[in-house]
C-alpha cells in the first residue's frame, strides 16, 4: 500500500487565487481593447472633420506658422483697404456724396501758349470741366480748382496751375446753389513722355473720383 502520509491536498485558497488572477487579466485585456477602439474612433473623427473643413475652405490653422529654424517667419502682406477708384468714362458725370457732380467737356494736349516759358521735357494740358449742384434743395455747395489733379497709371501726379497761366475762363473757387452749374478751365504742367493721363477729383467727402480724358 502506498504511503499516504506524504500526500498533501492542494489548498483551496491557492486555487482560488489563480482563478482570480486569470479573471483580472481577462478584464484588463478587455479594457485595453475598449480604450484602443475609442482612440482609433477619435482619430478617425478628427481626420474626417479636418478633411471636411479643408474642402469647405475653412482652415483654422491656415494662418499659423511653425518655425523650426532660426529664421523668423515671414508675415503675409495685407491687402490694401481701399481699391482703385472706378474710372468714369469721358463725358459722363462723377458724383460726390453731397450732390456735387463734375463732367469733363474738353481736353487739349499740348496747349499752345505764347510768351510762356515751358521747361524742357514738359508741356501744358487744358481740361475743361462743368461742375453741377444736382440737389434741388439745401445750402450751396462749395468747390475749388485745387480739388483736381492729373495722374497717370504709373503714379505720376500733377497739380493744377493756379494764377500762372490763364485762358480767361479758368475755373475759380466758389459755391453753387441747388440746380446751378459752373464751367471752367484747368491748366496743368505735365511731362511730355507721360502717355496716359486721367483727371482725379478729390471732393469734399474725401473720396477721389477718376475720369477719362479721351473717349
Amino acid at each position: 500500500m502506498d504511503d499516504l502520509g506524504s500526500y498533501r491536498v492542494p489548498r483551496e485558497a491557492q486555487m482560488g487565487r489563480e482563478v482570480r488572477l486569470e479573471n483580472r487579466r481577462s478584464v484588463n485585456r478587455t479594457a485595453l481593447f475598449a480604450i484602443g477602439g475609442i482612440l482609433v474612433l477619435c482619430v478617425c473623427m478628427c481626420l474626417g472633420v479636418t478633411i471636411l473643413l479643408t474642402q469647405t475652405g475653412f482652415n483654422p490653422l491656415g494662418d499659423v506658422q511653425i518655425n523650426l529654424f532660426d529664421n523668423p517667419p515671414t508675415a503675409t502682406p495685407r491687402a490694401t483697404a481701399r481699391g482703385t477708384p472706378t474710372l468714369v468714362p469721358y463725358g459722363r458725370s462723377a458724383r460726390s456724396d453731397n450732390g456735387l457732380s463734375v463732367t469733363v467737356t474738353a481736353y487739349q494736349r499740348p496747349l499752345p501758349a505764347e510768351g510762356v516759358d515751358i521747361p524742357d521735357g514738359q508741356e501744358l494740358v487744358l481740361v475743361t470741366v462743368r461742375v453741377d449742384n444736382s440737389r434741388t434743395t439745401g445750402a450751396p455747395l462749395k468747390f475749388s480748382p485745387e480739388e483736381f489733379s492729373l495722374v497717370s497709371p504709373e503714379g505720376d501726379h500733377f497739380d493744377v496751375n493756379i494764377g500762372g497761366i490763364t485762358t480767361g475762363e479758368n475755373l475759380a473757387a466758389g459755391e453753387l446753389a441747388p440746380g446751378e452749374s459752373k464751367k471752367g478751365d484747368l491748366i496743368f504742367y505735365v511731362y511730355s513722355d507721360v502717355s496716359d493721363l486721367q483727371l482725379a477729383w478729390t471732393a469734399a467727402d474725401g473720396k477721389t473720383r477718376m475720369m477719362r480724358l479721351t473717349r
